[in-house]
């Protein structure tokens, strides 16, 4: 006799063990866990994530392809080490990148995710007192990648990945002694254009922000928060 096919939904598909491993690794370098320009030790990460040996190094090499790690061979692995000017790059790209991705995605939001792309961007807001809720910049990251995947492109899926995660994380890291001053303006024009399924509209606000942005690197070199390259 033939099992039945349930009526019900399918199930979500499983996730890698090395996809769970690399937001495990992420999530430690966001929080401080895992320290920027930190080597790393595969028997000690093999210990701490409580793995094999095989999916961490498979999240290694996906950190590096993400540019969040360093690799050199036969010498060390290890956490990135940005420069201001690294950081002052990624977020400059990181906007061109997300003003693409929205372009190309917002128009093709469901319902459901245009809530979901909303109430994950609107974290980004402060409190009376200031602060930032901790995972708000990751919660961008995750915005856009809703985004991305709506907009049914492998090649903006690859676009968003060789910049994204480091970009918001590397702001992350900087909002916890400089307040991201672009957020207010970016965040009403990125719910307006959500809202009305205009692509173009939020690639406008994106794109509307360099100069901001631009204050907003100088104020984190003013801070120290990452150092300047040293002359030759």
């Amino acid at each position: 006799m033939p099992v039945p096919v349930p009526k019900s939904e399918s199930p979500a598909p499983r996730r890698l063990l090395r996809d769970v491993v690399f937001d495990k690794m992420l999530a430690a370098i966001a929080d401080g866990t895992l320290e920027l320009g930190e080597r790393l030790n595969d028997d000690e990460l093999v210990r701490w994530l409580g793995v094999s040996r095989t999916p961490v190094r498979e999240a290694i090499a996906k950190l590096a392809d993400f540019g969040l790690v360093d690799i050199e061979a036969n010498r060390y692995t290890r956490i990135i080490s940005p420069s201001l000017e690294d950081f002052a790059d990624t977020t400059a790209t990181a906007f061109d990148v997300w003003a693409v991705v929205t372009r190309r995605g917002i128009p093709l939001l469901s319902a459901a995710e245009a809530n979901e792309v909303t109430s994950l961007i609107s974290t980004v807001k402060r409190s009376s007192s200031g602060e930032i809720r901790t995972d708000a910049i990751a919660n961008f990251g995750t915005a856009m990648k809703i985004i991305a995947a709506a907009s049914s492109s492998p090649s903006v899926l690859r676009l968003l990945e060789t910049v994204s995660d480091r970009a918001t994380l590397l702001i992350g890291l900087a909002t916890r002694q400089v307040s991201f001053g672009v957020a207010p303006a970016l965040l009403q024009g990125l719910s307006d254009a959500v809202a009305a399924r205009d692509g173009k509209a939020a690639a406008e606000v994106l794109l509307s922000t360099h100069d901001t942005v631009g204050d907003y690197v100088a104020a984190v070199g003013a801070a120290g928060v990452f150092p300047e390259k040293r002359a030759l």
